[in-house]
């Protein structure tokens, strides 16, 4: 699966169980500018990337799934 269909999956599971799938966390890389799905306690993909479970899950991203 690709990186982009993961983190659209993880998004759709997120709005629709009302919290992040607690197998993985959502990171945003500011390096890359991406969003990546990594399981959880995973190594972070840089130093200054964060974990966006919780603005996921106050429903930043609902507008974004398509």
């Amino acid at each position: 699966m690709t990186s982009s269909r993961n983190v659209q999956r993880h998004l759709e599971r997120t709005v629709e169980e009302g919290e992040a799938p607690s197998d993985q966390q959502l990171v945003f890389d500011p390096q890359t500018g991406q969003l990546v799905v990594q399981r959880q306690g995973s190594r972070m993909p840089s130093p200054d990337a964060v974990v966006a479970d919780q603005i996921t899950e106050d429903g930043f991203f609902r507008n974004q799934i398509v």
